[in-house]
């Protein structure tokens, strides 16, 4: 291997490795407050599921058979079948709700 291919490599891996540092550091966002600023206010992000309207359709009514099994005569109901209609009446979102701050001492 040669000193040229082995620099590109490393300086392949460095760059890779910056850019993952990057990554988790801005994954977590911890800024340090400036000492004359005040906290007027916390929060937290708080994720909201999908909200659907269901409805449910007749697929089959229910029904009734008689069933013969040897000497005896069996009466058995089953039942309807439905399937659900949905439709999206508000996707999911995220919102800000508002948690008391935790003073440090």
């Amino acid at each position: 291997m040669s000193k040229h291919n082995l620099t590109a490599s490393a300086l392949a891996f460095c760059l890779a490795l910056i850019a993952a540092v990057s990554m988790a550091q801005a994954g977590s966002s911890t800024t340090k407050l400036d000492p004359n600023a005040k906290i007027l206010a916390c929060y937290k992000e708080v994720t909201i599921p999908a909200k659907y309207d269901v409805k449910k359709v007749l697929v089959k009514k229910a029904e009734q058979k008689y069933l013969r099994q040897g000497n005896l005569v069996y009466l058995v109901e089953y039942p309807a079948v439905y399937r659900e209609d949905k439709t999206l009446v508000e996707a999911e979102h995220i919102v800000m709700r508002q948690v008391g701050c935790k003073t440090k001492k």
